[in-house]
């Protein structure tokens, strides 16, 4: 047999068992997702009570009286704040939904997601009142919410680095050395970012 059609033959056959290999491997996944979904659709409900649940404290929110708000934009989101007051929040970021219901039984899910959800606007919320606030040249009170916002474990990115530059801008290194700490804890996937962009405001790195 000549050698380069003996290579091209071992070449296909490797091929084929690599492909065959990668069906097998998909087809192992797709099982295993199911069994995890039934399994986690048919977890017991669970005792959620000890949950870290939070509400809204709205005396930790500046006074706005006096704050130049023509659009209406500060008032719109004080309003969407508003509709969360006295309701439970939870920031289940990062945790899928068959996590979920295999952690606190499917039962809990749909409440759950509700207190997720409930957290995600009102971190999303407290940026953009801090970003008008901001803009208003308002940089005290802005600090405050986004203070706030950090101190409930938000994990809005574009928070820790409007906060990160207040405190360049007021000079206030050591609030920003601690803003760095606390960014340690964000999520895997915008922890990085968000450190380098700490990192360039910082004028001793």
């Amino acid at each position: 047999m000549p050698v380069i059609l003996g290579c091209t033959i071992i070449l296909i056959l490797l091929i084929h068992f690599k492909s065959r290999d990668s069906r097998k491997s998909r087809e192992d996944l797709v099982k295993e997702f199911f069994q995890r979904e039934l399994e986690a659709n048919t977890t017991r409900k669970k005792d959620i009570s000890g949950l870290n649940y939070l509400t809204i404290d709205f005396s930790r929110l500046p006074d706005l009286n006096g704050v130049p708000d023509e659009e209406g934009e500060i008032a719109d989101i004080y309003r969407t704040l508003k509709t969360l007051d006295g309701k439970q929040m939870l920031n289940l970021s990062g945790i899928s939904n068959t996590d979920l219901k295999l952690s606190y039984g499917a039962a809990n899910f749909q409440f759950l997601s509700g207190c997720d959800a409930r957290f995600t606007t009102f971190a999303r919320k407290l940026y953009e009142l801090g970003a008008h606030l901001s803009s208003a040249g308002e940089q005290e009170k802005a600090i405050k919410v986004l203070e706030y916002a950090v101190e409930t474990g938000s994990d809005i990115a574009s928070t820790y680095r409007l906060l990160g530059s207040l405190y360049t801008e007021s000079g206030n290194h050591t609030a920003l050395l601690m803003l760095r700490e606390k960014a340690q804890e964000l999520p895997e996937t915008i922890r990085d970012s968000v450190l380098r962009s700490l990192d360039t405001q910082n004028p001793n790195q």
